[in-house]
């Protein structure tokens, strides 16, 4: 078994955050918040809604790495720039329908000037844009004298995405409903979850979210699980406080099947006593650590190659 890396151990590639205030000083022109990655530490899919979305139980932590963005007031329209190319920073981003949100909903004709780090890679089922997304919201609202309190961003989020609710408050949560039902967690199951040491590893091709999705409702239920099953997963772990018995991905036999390096790799970790996951639709995995990841990284370098992702963090 893995053994627990020392808190105060350098995490490669990992942007340790630290608390942000909700509230700034009525004089403020410009704020940084991070927007953290997250994980779902159990993903249970139950069958396809009638609205075109899937119902599901989830329970979700955020880590702490993730991209930063600085947000500062504009006067005649808004405007996003990235650090990573590949993204796109028109209109279709949804960092800038979140502005155009906001200010539907807060009446206000206020413009903003986006910066975003992207560390997050794209199509590796951590929520990146939605995170991005959700902090947009939270900056926004801070930048224009906090006109709207957590709930109401969460409600108004959901609009964006299922997974942007969850990234207001980023506290560990079960996710039911299409995601955008929270449940955030008990301090005593918080304290379980938060400071666990994980490592997320991504191979070189990203998986797109529709993508896989449509592969769940091509499989005539068979990869579907009953809401019972996640519920007594989530009460095992709120008795026993062991995180590794919440290790559940609907989507990792279904995305297995195409991807099939996914499945031959985690198979092969499980088996040396690693407990891991697919974290989210992918492709990108994490697994629970205790202790140095060394031998870890090289077994996956082995079957996925040097330029794999790689990012050593915790739970927050």
């Amino acid at each position: 078994m893995w053994k627990t890396m020392n808190s105060a151990d350098t995490f490669a590639g990992a942007v340790i955050y630290q608390a942000m205030p909700t509230v700034t000083p009525d004089d403020s022109t410009e704020i940084t918040l991070p927007a953290p990655a997250k994980v779902n530490l159990m993903l249970s899919v139950h069958g396809a809604r009638d609205d075109g979305f899937h119902e599901l139980t989830s329970m979700v932590c955020a880590v702490e790495f993730g991209d930063s963005l600085t947000v500062s007031l504009r006067e005649d329209e808004d405007a996003l720039r990235c650090s990573d190319k590949d993204v796109p920073t028109g209109e279709e981003n949804i960092i800038l329908k979140a502005a155009a949100l906001f200010r539907k909903v807060s009446g206000l004709d206020q413009c903003f000037d986006f910066a975003l780090e992207k560390r997050i890679p794209m199509g590796a089922g951590l929520g990146g844009g939605s995170s991005d997304a959700a902090t947009a919201l939270k900056a926004m609202n801070a930048l224009t004298g906090n006109s709207m309190e957590l709930d109401q961003l969460e409600v108004i989020s959901a609009e964006l995405g299922s997974d942007c609710p969850f990234f207001i408050r980023a506290m560990p949560a079960v996710v039911r409903g299409r995601g955008e039902l929270l449940d955030v967690l008990d301090a005593e199951s918080c304290a379980k979850l938060q400071g666990q040491d994980v490592v997320l590893f991504k191979p070189h091709f990203p998986i797109e979210t529709a993508w896989a999705y449509g592969k769940l409702r091509s499989g005539a239920d068979r990869y579907y699980e009953a809401k019972l099953a996640a519920d007594e997963r989530i009460i095992e772990f709120k008795n026993s406080g062991e995180v590794a018995s919440l290790l559940m991905n609907t989507f990792e036999v279904a995305v297995g099947e195409k991807y099939l390096a996914i499945p031959t790799l985690l198979e092969a970790l499980r088996a040396e006593g690693v407990a891991c996951l697919m974290s989210g639709s992918g492709s990108c995995c994490f697994a629970l650590v205790n202790g140095n990841s060394t031998e870890l990284k090289t077994l996956i370098e082995h079957a996925w190659g040097d330029s794999v992702f790689w990012v050593e963090t915790s739970l927050r």
